[in-house]
């Protein structure tokens, strides 16, 4: 039930994972989300760590920060070019340039942080 209420409010991004599909960016898409979801467990870790308890909320922190992540591709809808600037949003131009190598990084720290997520956080209910 926990992961449900982690990971629900990312659906949210179902609108820009459909306009990365359309264009061919499915990879793309899935490299700025699991930066996002890394950072965001990281915090909800530190979070357990200092004694803060798990919350319905935790959720938020996720979506936010993929939506984060993803924000020079939103503005590249807008017709804002990428530029090297745009590291700001969670190093999003940096982590494209080796994205072969970034994105199964970043999928097996997810699946290390999601396994401490199930114990350190999920477990404290």
């Amino acid at each position: 039930m926990q992961f449900a209420l982690l990971l629900a409010p990312t659906l949210a991004l179902s609108p820009l994972f459909a306009i990365e599909l359309y264009f061919g960016g499915a990879q793309h898409f899935f490299l700025h989300t699991l930066m996002g979801w890394n950072v965001a467990l990281l915090a909800l870790l530190a979070a357990s760590y200092y004694g803060l308890a798990a919350t319905r909320l935790d959720g938020v922190a996720p979506l936010a920060l993929a939506l984060w992540a993803n924000m020079p591709d939103l503005l590249y809808l807008g017709g804002t070019y990428h530029r090297d600037w745009m590291d700001i949003f969670l190093f999003h131009i940096a982590i494209d340039e080796i994205l072969t190598i970034s994105l199964p990084t970043l999928i097996v720290i997810w699946l290390l942080l999601m396994l401490s997520y199930a114990r350190f956080r999920a477990a404290g209910e």
